[in-house]
């Protein structure tokens, strides 16, 4: 009887004590408020990165550092201007929107798995034959942690399925026969 009380009594206690261990964990209610809120800042007129990133960001991903594993972006003002130079595909894409595919997340952290969909420009280069107007998609991953004071995005690993952009945007990449 008593192992039983003691397990019932962890059983309760587990959630709070990890709550009290992450301070104030992010709630299932604010996960896809945050997700869709990080997207829209890559969005076609989305709003500033500002209301959804922290100052001090960091964002690691190995495809835009040719492998290597320190952050592509350091600061806030790094990823704006990221942000303000273009979308993936430069100026080959407009109408660019993101949506959430799903989430999973943790106390502080937040596995986001998203789609990109845009429509092309007589402007996409490297080769392509792509004609203007031609909608396209692809996915990611990004795994977002979250500054649990701001509820901001303070660092993430991004990865985005590039090989079926490259192919939506008819580029000539010598790895598939068309």
């Amino acid at each position: 009887m008593h192992a039983t009380i003691v397990r019932i009594f962890a059983l309760f206690a587990l959630p709070a004590l990890i709550a009290a261990t992450c301070g104030s964990c992010i709630g299932d209610s604010e996960v896809r408020t945050i997700s869709q809120r990080w997207l829209d800042s890559f969005s076609t007129g989305g709003p500033p990165v500002r209301d959804a990133a922290t100052r001090n960001i960091l964002i690691y991903d190995e495809g835009a550092t040719n492998g290597s594993t320190k952050p592509e972006v350091t600061n806030i003002k790094q990823l704006e201007d990221i942000i303000s130079a273009s979308a993936y595909g430069g100026g080959g894409v407009t109408n660019v929107t993101y949506s959430i595919v799903f989430t999973f997340h943790t106390c502080d952290r937040i596995a986001l798995r998203w789609q990109e969909k845009a429509i092309t420009t007589n402007n996409v280069g490297y080769g392509s034959s792509i004609k203007a107007g031609k909608r396209i998609q692809f996915k990611g991953t990004d795994l977002l942690t979250v500054d649990l004071e701001s509820r901001k995005v303070k660092e993430v690993t991004t990865s985005a399925d590039l090989l079926n952009y490259y192919r939506a945007l008819d580029y000539d990449l010598g790895v598939w026969s068309k």
